[in-house]
């Protein structure tokens, strides 16, 4: 019994990942507009802010070091939003993104009936762990995770597929 908890332990160790934690209520941007809508970072940038978690991370830049702020103002220069404040995701295709996050891509995870988006860092069963941008929660179930994103090299790809129907 103690050799299965030991692998157990070992394989969520293995695939737990670091990354830096931005909060979109974050002084440094949190009245800053979304996009060109009526909404600001603090109020519904969840997704640009686990996006800029993400890449600053892996030190991918956009114009200069990328926070909430900066990706905001990259998206908004380069046409990364429709209506507003809605992001262009690059395609849609059908996938086991899970099995992504264990090929070592980066995911992106839709929460709480779609309202919300976090940055998984790892998962053990069925609770993923995550930097949270707008709540103090660090897990969530998978019966909470409605859609995923996962990023490869310079392009997003966007899949819907329920956790359990993988």
């Amino acid at each position: 019994m103690n050799k299965i908890i030991a692998i157990l332990f070992v394989i969520c160790i293995a695939n737990a990942r670091q990354y830096t934690l931005y909060k979109q209520c974050d002084s440094a941007w949190a009245n800053d507009q979304l996009g060109t809508s009526a909404n600001t970072i603090c109020r519904a940038g969840c997704l640009i802010s686990s996006i800029a978690m993400m890449l600053h991370t892996y030190s991918v830049v956009t114009d200069g070091t990328t926070t909430p702020k900066i990706m905001n103002a990259w998206l908004r220069k380069n046409g990364g939003y429709a209506s507003g404040d809605l992001f262009v995701w690059a395609g849609l295709n059908q996938s086991s993104w899970f099995y992504k996050f264990d090929a070592g891509l980066h995911v992106i995870l839709n929460v709480n009936n779609c309202g919300h988006y976090v940055l998984m860092t790892s998962y053990s069963g069925d609770t993923f762990n995550v930097n949270d941008p707008g709540y103090p929660r660090s897990t969530y179930s998978a019966n909470e995770v409605k859609e995923a994103a996962y990023y490869v090299h310079s392009k997003i790809t966007y899949f819907k597929n329920h956790v359990l129907n993988i």
